[in-house]
């Protein structure tokens, strides 16, 4: 019983290297008793646990790994822009909804996650945890629907 509530959960992976803000997260997550919160600090890991884990949602920084008080540069957001290509690029792992969660927030930079087929963009200055929470478990829900609908598809075929 105990491994269907487990199952039933929202899992959301959260992949950025601000130790706090994570945390942070972290805690508001552990007042949903239907989410289970998994964090990574970086990519490798967060390839790691989405492989692993599969979550149903990952949350993703853009800047990783940065010195803090340092000019950010195209080298640096393309970190997770990049992370974002691989997932999306990679059969076993693509369908998993990813939101930038990021204080980057330019035009280019949100065009750029549409394209590269993120569920959202969020700035991170411009909402609080509760909210993007909920912003997850919406684009965990689209991706529950859009998966039932393929099969449904792949059925009448």
């Amino acid at each position: 019983m105990a491994d269907q509530t487990e199952k039933s959960k929202l899992k959301i992976l959260m992949i950025d290297d601000d130790l706090m803000l994570l945390k942070l997260y972290e805690m508001t997550a552990r007042t949903h008793e239907e989410i289970t919160f998994l964090t990574a600090t970086n990519t490798v890991e967060g390839d790691k646990f989405a492989r692993q884990q599969r979550p149903d949602v990952v949350l993703l920084d853009l800047i990783l790994g940065k010195e803090p008080n340092t000019p950010v540069t195209e080298v640096d957001k393309n970190h997770g822009f990049n992370f974002l290509i691989m997932l999306k690029g990679d059969p076993e792992i693509k369908d998993i909804p990813v939101i930038i969660l990021s204080n980057l927030d330019t035009k280019q930079d949100h065009d750029r996650a549409r394209e590269l087929q993120a569920a959202d963009y969020i700035v991170k200055a411009k909402t609080t945890p509760e909210e993007v929470l909920t912003a997850a478990k919406g684009a965990a829900d689209i991706a529950g629907a859009e998966r039932r609908i393929r099969e449904a598809q792949d059925k009448l075929e």
